[in-house]
């Protein structure tokens, strides 16, 4: 997909190049760089403001204060870190809804809140980007919809990969850092109201944090009830090798969500003798989740699916239990020995009951499903670190885990005649991962830092299911990792990394179980089953980038990578017995590339006297290219092509009211699964505006609007072979959100 027609920017896009030159002796001011600023700044605050003019093309958005950009500047390893005010800014409730504004990250699913919920960088998700929690990978099936803000530090995005953490991360990782305890007392609360589309919703949540000697300890708490309804509009369209339609029929569906969810963070922290500290950290989730379903369909021509009045409700029960100790011990001679050790429990239990009325006389279909998930995991890492000198520092270490998950299904027909069901099922997963790694952090000179690192990591899936053969996966990736950071004259500086990277196949996609849809299989909407023989997919990445940092707390940057993938895990479709189905097999290389544009203006750290306005902007464009799939829009996973976020803050001077808003664009377009398949997703455009009264330094009220905009979402699946061809339709209503929140201290 080409740019879009803005003169101005597509020309620094497509005709900018950085020229290099050591300053002279002497030297103050280098303006070299400035058109390349100027095109930084135009593009980064001007592309969002086309997102509704422009059909499916462009652009997120990030605030930093300014520690974290100074932080951000120094460190060799390219890193943006968002601190705990940013994440709770707006007023979300989830996770999910913060990330969305943060530099390059896209949620998938729709605005409504109806699916999704997964964090993708560089438009990819499903494992090309790692998501950890404290430095640990989440497990499959971790949902951010169930994680409040309030319990989050901070969130560091990392677009190349290092040594220390997992090197599943194609795309990049993500860490979320949860609350640690607090060095002073505190004693805070929030409470919260919100409405959408005459669902209510309510939180509570209470942070208390103090300080006993060589002991601080803390607690973070929330309880929340939320609700949603959706609304999905279907339309199954059939034609056959003349183009003559041959079906028509329209599917709505009515969803209604709830959902309470408990979570408990307790930390302790023992500073020892010296400055050696130990820590225990937990988090504690609880969640019950209910939802029904319901489709009346209307044929116009080729007669009913199969059963055309159906509804179907869900209950879910899930609790997690994650913990972590953690030692730091200083060795003298600039050595340290950093070690944890953590172990998490989960169980998740659910009963799906689904109900069916044939059009023709025959018997109805009502199934019920129980279903449950145990898993036990537990890990440990430790660093050795020691410094070779001012500036030089070498570090190695490990990083090994073992989890172990159990689920069972029973299913059960509850009415006679209807059709056949699966059998019982148990299974049972093992995951085994171990990796060495060893760093080495050089500044070489003060304009010249240097990175270099190699781990290596091994990964092991061993499953029994009944009524098939075991499986078991093993692989090893060698990963080595070099990143530099090179200080130009002034303000300006560039960054260069090359890393080796993998995706391993997800246990869903290892065990050769079937999953059926209950109704209206075909090419659109197939039936899924694993497959044992998967490979990882290997990649090599290459990260280069511009900043210049004209004041403090002040930042444009420009960014691009590419990523070359090997053993690409695409959906094969075929019919089994009557029946659609789509299996990953791996098939052939992809190409990913990418561009960002950034900026970050607070007006009072460029000029004296200016309004105390505080801007952000932030672009990326996304492409990739598939060699067993034809173009043209032969695109990685349904890559996004495009997301974009333009932000502000304004603070009264005459009153205690700080205003800001949020426009979130995600570009959507056409994707080719493959030679018969193509999807088109449309572009999603949020605006989010908040108001926050400060009564005093104890009370403070915030109010917010999330999704004002209401935008229709859509889904298009085409399937066309030389017999004929399936069009499948969805349009998705979004709601907006209303919320009310009293934050006060003790």
């Amino acid at each position: 997909m080409p740019p879009p027609p803005h003169a101005p920017c597509a020309r620094a896009r497509s005709n900018s190049a950085i020229s290099v030159s050591w300053p002279q002796a002497g030297t103050t001011t280098d303006l070299s760089g400035f058109p390349m600023r100027l095109s930084i700044l135009l593009c980064s605050l001007v592309l969002p403001l086309t997102a509704h003019v422009h059909a499916e093309d462009v652009l997120p958005s990030v605030t930093v204060n300014a520690g974290k950009v100074d932080q951000r500047r120094n460190d060799t390893v390219a890193a943006i870190v968002v601190g705990h005010e940013e994440l709770i800014r707006q007023g979300d409730r989830t996770l999910s809804d913060a990330l969305k504004r943060l530099p390059g990250i896209t949620i998938g699913g729709t605005a409504s809140g109806t699916t999704g919920g997964q964090i993708q960088l560089r438009g990819l998700g499903q494992g090309y980007t790692l998501v950890m929690l404290d430095g640990v990978p989440v497990p499959p099936g971790f949902s951010l919809d169930s994680l409040d803000p309030e319990l989050v530090e901070r969130v560091e995005i990392m677009r190349a990969a290092t040594a220390q953490f997992s090197a599943q991360a194609i795309a990049g990782s993500i860490n979320i850092v949860l609350k640690k305890s607090g060095k002073r007392r505190e004693r805070t609360f929030k409470l919260g109201a919100s409405g959408s589309h005459g669902m209510p919703a309510g939180s509570a949540t209470v942070q208390w944090a103090d300080k006993d000697g060589r002991l601080s300890y803390a607690l973070a708490g929330t309880l929340a009830h939320t609700g949603r309804r959706g609304l999905f509009d279907e339309w199954n369209r059939a034609y056959d090798a003349d183009g003559r339609p041959t079906v028509v029929r329209h599917m709505p569906l009515t969803e209604r969500v709830t959902s309470d969810t408990l979570e408990l963070a307790p930390r302790l922290q023992w500073a020892l003798a010296g400055e050696d500290s130990l820590a225990w950290q937990s988090l504690v989730t609880w969640r019950r989740l209910a939802s029904r379903r319901q489709v009346v369909e209307t044929s116009y021509l080729g007669g009913h699916t199969d059963y055309p009045d159906n509804d179907a409700t869900f209950r879910q029960d899930s609790g997690t239990v994650r913990s972590d100790l953690h030692w730091l011990r200083k060795l003298g001679q600039g050595a340290s020995l950093d070690m944890k050790l953590g172990l998490d429990v989960s169980h998740r239990g659910s009963d799906y009951l689904f109900q069916g009325v044939s059009a023709a006389p025959g018997p109805a279909n009502v199934r019920r499903v129980d279903a449950g998930v145990d898993e036990v995991g537990v890990q440990t890492s430790g660093t050795y670190r020691r410094t070779l000198g001012e500036g030089h520092a070498l570090a190695a270490g490990w990083d090994a885990g073992h989890r172990r998950r159990a689920e069972f299904r029973r299913e059960r027909q509850l009415s006679p005649g209807g059709p056949p069901v699966l059998p019982d099922e148990d299974y049972a997963t093992t995951v085994r991962r171990l990796a060495l790694f060893a760093q080495d952090e050089w500044e070489v000179s003060a304009r010249w830092s240097l990175y270099l690192g190699l781990r290596w990591e091994s990964l092991r899936t061993a499953s029994a299911i009944g009524g098939a053969g075991p499986v078991d996966v093993r692989a090893q990736v060698w990963s080595p990792v070099l990143q530099s950071l090179w200080k130009l004259a002034g303000k300006d500086q560039l960054r260069l990394a090359v890393t080796r990277t993998y995706k391993a196949p997800q246990i869903f996609q290892l065990i050769p179980r079937p999953y059926l849809n209950d109704n209206g299989n075909s090419p659109a909407n197939p039936d899924n089953q694993g497959n044992p023989a998967l490979r990882p997919e290997l990649a090599w990445g290459l990260d280069a980038a511009y900043e210049y940092y004209p004041a403090e707390g002040a930042m444009l940057g420009a960014s691009a990578s590419l990523r070359r993938i090997g053993d690409v895990m695409l959906d094969r479709l075929y019919q089994d017995k009557g029946r659609w189905v789509a299996t990953p097999v791996n098939q052939g290389r992809a190409q990913v590339r990418g561009i960002e544009l950034e900026a970050k203006l607070p007006l009072t750290a460029l000029w004296a006297g200016a309004p105390a306005l505080d801007l952000r902007a932030n672009v990326a464009r996304n492409w990739s290219t598939l060699d067993a799939v034809a173009g043209p829009d032969n695109r990685l996973d349904g890559q996004l092509p495009w997301s974009a976020n333009l932000g502000a803050d304004y603070r009264l001077a005459s009153k205690p009211l700080t205003l800001g808003g949020n426009l979130h664009y995600q570009g959507g377009g056409p994707s080719r699964e493959s030679n018969q398949l193509l999807a088109w997703q449309g572009a999603r455009r949020e605006l989010d505006l908040y108001a926050l009264w400060k009564f005093s330094d104890q009370l403070r009220l915030r109010l917010s609007g999330a999704n004002l905009l209401r935008q229709l979402e859509r889904t298009r699946s085409l399937y066309a072979d030389g017999a004929g061809s399936l069009l499948r339709t969805v349009d998705v209503s979004s709601y907006r959100t209303l919320r009310v929140m009293l934050e006060g201290s003790l």
